[in-house]
């Protein structure tokens, strides 16, 4: 009698919890509190709330870190955000949806932004600090509309991205891609990238920057900075940009990862950049793939390795290093036992150094692997 007695108390405080549950989630655009509920009942009270309250109420009532629910918050504000038309949509609107959003969202990805918002309305609204942001000025779905003024950013979004690096202590990540930012416009944005001390990860890939653009950028380099991984692939950096960044290399103590792959630095700027690493002990991948680098590039960066031992990954496919480079560059690694990729295909190597330099690094990497 005593069993069948516990298991009616159990049974009926079952039957008291879920009708618990039940009423609270009835009333719950009433009184949207989850304020000392057990955790056991939580997700089951949640997985009982309507799927028609608004956004506001149902953040309420995400009690999540990193899921999925966090992942339509940051989609949904992307989406709003993207669409924003200031001509028929209240700013104010956007402003409540940015400051309840910012409890969730710490990243941002827009592929468009045809009303060119000031980008400190964004920032000021998520308080709470965006950790990284990826913005590209396209457009979708344009058709036989298109025209080119639409895309790219314009001297006014530049300036906006400067006075927004001035005041964020939170961004790590700033990806800018396919902008078509030139010099002028870069040197805007590397104005408020000089006092920044939080972006760790820059990407400005696949724009317009040439020399002097450069110029204005390597400040951002200096000793001072802690910008980490920087992504200049696909711009119009030549000779002097080259010169320029392996002056800055000599004295940067952060940057880990560099990539110049499709410029038009020459076997000049890539040599330049190469003989700055002598002393430099921090860069591990270097990408200079497809800059039209040659034997002099491959000398200096064979004389480096010898005395290198932080270099991890270097890409030199794509370029015109030559027999007589390959050689030393298989060389240098006979006294290098610290690099692990070598890239050097469609480089004018000849194919038994090409095979040797692989099987070195292979037949490396294997010793590791068994030491660990």
């Amino acid at each position: 009698m005593r069993l069948n007695f516990k298991r009616f108390v159990f049974l009926r405080c079952t039957s008291l919890h879920a009708s618990a549950r039940l009423t609270v989630a009835a009333n719950f655009a009433v009184s949207p509190s989850l304020a000392y509920l057990p955790e056991a009942h939580l997700s089951k009270l949640i997985s009982l709330l309507s799927l028609e309250l608004p956004l506001e109420l149902a953040g309420t009532a995400s009690g999540y870190c990193q899921s999925w629910k966090q992942l339509y918050f940051q989609r949904h504000l992307e989406a709003e955000l993207e669409k924003f038309d200031p001509a028929s949509s209240d700013i104010n609107d956007l402003r409540r949806l940015l400051t309840f959003s910012s409890k969730f969202v710490n990243s941002l990805h827009l592929q468009q932004l045809p009303s060119h918002l000031d980008l400190q309305v964004i920032f000021d609204a998520m308080r709470s600090g965006i950790a990284h942001f990826s913005l590209t000025y396209g457009l979708r779905n344009t058709g036989m509309n298109y025209d080119r003024a639409m895309f790219g950013m314009k001297l006014s979004d530049c300036r906006s991205v400067a006075k927004m690096l001035e005041k964020s202590e939170t961004l790590i990540t700033l990806a800018l891609p396919g902008n078509l930012l030139e010099d002028d416009k870069i040197r805007m944005i590397a104005s408020g990238l000089v006092d920044n001390h939080s972006v760790t990860d820059l990407d400005l890939s696949h724009n317009k920057i040439a020399d002097r653009g450069v110029r204005a950028l390597v400040k951002v380099l200096d000793s001072n900075n802690v910008v980490t991984f920087l992504n200049m692939q696909d711009n119009q950096v030549h000779v002097e940009g080259g010169q320029a960044i392996a002056r800055a290399m000599k004295s940067n103590h952060s940057l880990v990862s560099l990539n110049l792959r499709l410029n038009r630095l020459g076997d000049e700027g890539c040599s330049a950049i190469c003989a700055a690493l002598s002393g430099n002990t921090i860069l591990e991948r270097l990408s200079l793939s497809s800059n039209g680098a040659g034997p002099q590039t491959a000398e200096a960066l064979s004389s480096v390795l010898k005395s290198n031992d932080t270099l991890r990954e270097i890409d030199l496919s794509g370029n015109a290093l030559g027999v007589e480079g390959g050689r030393s560059l298989r060389e240098a690694l006979t006294e290098n036992m610290t690099l692990e990729c070598l890239d050097i295909r469609l480089s004018g190597v000849a194919e038994d150094e090409e095979v040797a330099i692989a099987d070195t690094l292979l037949n490396r990497l294997r010793e590791q692997a068994l030491k660990k």
